[in-house]
């Protein structure tokens, strides 16, 4: 072979290669190929599907099965940790064991990007976990919601959260039910109020249970206009 021969196939195996290279892209890599680029949704590729005569073929759920599945499915809670960052479900679980402490372990699923189902075994134990707190793990804050079963668990919309808080220095002539509630709404939605708390800390006050709306600034102060 003289030198303009072996340039030649040296020119021919370096055209097979780049085309084998321009094909695996346009297959695996391009955006817009048949397999569906990375900012395709599910809904858009299911509209694009005709679907046959089995697959057509629905799961029935008769009336009996589902009162049963609504009785299993109760004492429901979803939860979501307030965080950007990884973390271990086991961590979690078992740090929440511990402060909630009820009566049976909770059945717990993880159910996306920290995202979790909890399953209490009795009403006692699922208001404690729904109704109290606030919760946190490792600092940052637990999102505690009751939760149907029904509902896409990743579409689950998590605004808020449940704190204590205090109004003090009511003067004794407004120590009413009406204005009390006036004040606390400036706070947020109103779960449950005490009137006459046994003062845990020092001071004079009312205590009640908010759910703060995180998509509002904090209300540090309410006043009272004579």
């Amino acid at each position: 072979m003289d030198e303009s021969e072996a340039a030649e196939a040296r020119s021919g195996s370096a055209d097979k290669s780049s085309s084998g290279d321009l094909t695996a892209a346009a297959v695996g890599d391009d955006p817009t190929s048949s397999c569906g680029g990375p900012d395709e949704g599910i809904d858009d590729m299911f509209s694009h599907l005709e679907l046959n005569e089995d697959e057509l073929d629905d799961v029935v759920i008769g009336v009996e099965e589902e009162k049963e599945y609504q009785q299993a499915a109760r004492w429901l809670a979803i939860g979501k940790v307030h965080t950007n960052r990884s973390f271990s479900a086991d961590a979690l679980f078992e740090k929440m064991k511990v402060v909630w402490i009820l009566s049976r372990d909770p059945i717990f699923r993880e159910a996306g990007e920290n995202l979790f189902i909890f399953q209490m075994h009795c009403l006692g134990d699922w208001k404690k976990v729904v109704h109290q707190g606030p919760w946190t793990f490792r600092g940052w804050d637990v999102l505690i919601e009751d939760y149907d079963g029904l509902g896409d668990p990743e579409k689950f919309v998590f605004d808020g959260l449940h704190v204590w808080a205090q109004i003090h220095s009511v003067p004794e002539l407004y120590w009413k039910q009406e204005v009390l509630d006036d004040l606390s709404r400036r706070v947020g939605k109103v779960k449950e109020a005490q009137m006459y708390p046994k003062l845990f800390f020092e001071g004079n006050y009312v205590r009640f249970r908010v759910r703060i709306d995180f998509t509002r600034p904090l209300m540090r102060f309410v006043t009272l206009t004579l």
